[in-house]
């Protein structure tokens, strides 16, 4: 990314906390507008807690407002086909993953967690 250019990092569930207070105030349209400023979001720890339906309907609102607008990268344990399983309302669920594969660079890992694999060592006492 060039300098200049603007990223948010959030988790899913910061993400969402974030949504319902601009639900509950009645600002999310505007909540929304003000994140998709960003020329990329972050979206880590996806499907780590369940969304309801709200949350699911939240988190449609800001994909399909940054579809083929802002550039979204997404972390998720989960493959593609279990997100029903933190995703409730399941016509919600396509649409978003229906936006967020269109155009979509997936990157699959494997192997030991990074962080498992660079922990400090605690010595025997």
């Amino acid at each position: 990314m060039h300098a200049g250019h603007k990223v948010r990092y959030f988790t899913a569930a910061d993400l969402v906390e974030t949504l319902y207070r601009g639900l509950a105030d009645n600002t999310v349209g505007k909540t929304i507008d003000t994140l998709l400023r960003q020329d990329l979001l972050i979206l880590d720890e996806i499907g780590f807690a369940p969304l309801d339906d709200t949350g699911t309907q939240l988190l449609f609102r800001l994909v399909a407002g940054a579809y083929e607008r802002r550039s979204l990268a997404i972390a998720s344990h989960w493959p593609f086909e279990q997100w029903g399983r933190f995703l409730p309302e399941h016509t919600t669920a396509a649409s978003i993953l229906d936006r967020l594969l269109h155009h979509a660079t997936i990157v699959i890992t494997d192997g030991d967690s990074y962080r498992m694999t660079h922990r400090t060592e605690v010595p025997p006492t």
